[in-house]
């Protein structure tokens, strides 16, 4: 099966985490044309391949990316207040 992913809405971080986690499963083969990354998937046990898990999970992965950005200066805060009073 072949997957085509827009790489202006999916990061190649996400996607690369994305395939990571599913490699268990399929085996990926990946390639660019201009901003589009062309994934072929295969299937390991040779069962049909689940579309909308690999798009679950690339979701899942651009969530938590924009997550990581939106607190990345509270996470930084919270780490200064609390190793902050070992520098005494």
């Amino acid at each position: 099966m072949t997957i085509t992913i827009d790489r202006q809405i999916y990061d190649d971080v996400c996607i690369s985490k994305a395939i990571y986690s599913l490699s268990d499963t399929y085996t990926f083969s990946r390639s660019l044309d201009n901003n589009l990354e062309i994934i072929e998937v295969t299937s390991k046990a040779g069962q049909n391949i689940d579309e909308s898990k690999i798009f679950d999970v690339l979701n899942d992965f651009k969530l938590r990316g924009i997550i990581n950005k939106e607190t990345k200066d509270i996470k930084t805060i919270l780490f200064a207040k609390a190793f902050g009073d070992l520098d005494e």
